[in-house]
């Protein structure tokens, strides 16, 4: 009886971890469209049609299949580094903003969905 309640044990605690790990890591689609919103992302992005700024697709084109892809964009949105907008001119990126102050998740989580972005 104690073997198979250790069993029971070690097998509540092997799903809870990995119903953890996998919710960790789900894309929270509804917090990323806010944080885009709070950062006035969509006034110079589109879902699939380009503005000033390329589309989420068209992002999520440039960087399918690369291993770095959630960093690289996490990276351009944090950096402030020059780009250059449709018209030929170039500006500084907005620097997104996280309340906490630079939660990476956050900033992840808003990557994962510009890369989740597909046509339709």
């Amino acid at each position: 009886m104690k073997q198979f309640a250790g069993f029971i044990s070690a097998a509540a605690f092997a799903m809870t971890a990995a119903g953890f790990s996998t919710s960790a890591l789900a894309l929270d689609v509804e917090s990323a469209k806010g944080l885009a919103e709070q950062n006035n992302c969509m006034q110079c992005h589109g879902l699939r049609k380009d503005k000033d700024g390329p589309s989420f697709m068209k992002t999520a084109e440039k960087y399918k299949g690369k291993a770095n892809a959630a960093d690289e964009i996490v990276k351009h949105m944090t950096s402030g580094k020059d780009v250059k907008l449709a018209d030929g001119t170039t500006e500084k990126h907005k620097i997104a903003k996280t309340m906490p102050a630079n939660d990476t998740a956050q900033m992840k989580n808003l990557a994962e969905y510009i890369l989740s972005i597909q046509p339709k």
